[in-house]
């Protein structure tokens, strides 16, 4: 059944991802003396974990989106399904990161 081609979930949900991956990556270089200093010690692990949830969610409706529309195996689908696949590996390795 085909779908309606929309960008909107892959723009949002990418966007958001990149976002939170950026405000991750400056917590973890906001100095321990700074105002919200304590908070810090662990949302920048937080923020990456959301942001391969998110880039896992944007690359994987992309690569639905284009398996629908052509149902063969193409670098369209092959590639962002690797990259939902490594935004997925990198989540889960902060997750983890995290824990321990």
């Amino acid at each position: 059944m085909p779908t309606r081609r929309s960008y909107i979930t892959e723009l949002v949900t990418g966007i958001a991802g990149v976002l939170a991956a950026g405000v991750g990556a400056w917590m973890y270089f906001v100095p321990a003396d700074w105002f919200l200093g304590g908070l810090v010690e662990g949302w920048y692990y937080a923020m990456f974990i959301a942001a391969g949830a998110l880039l896992t969610i944007a690359f994987g409706v992309l690569a639905r989106k284009n398996y629908v529309e052509d149902p063969t195996l193409t670098a369209r689908v092959i590639v962002p399904t690797v990259l939902a696949l490594a935004a997925l590996g990198g989540a889960i390795t902060f997750a983890l990161f995290w824990i321990l």
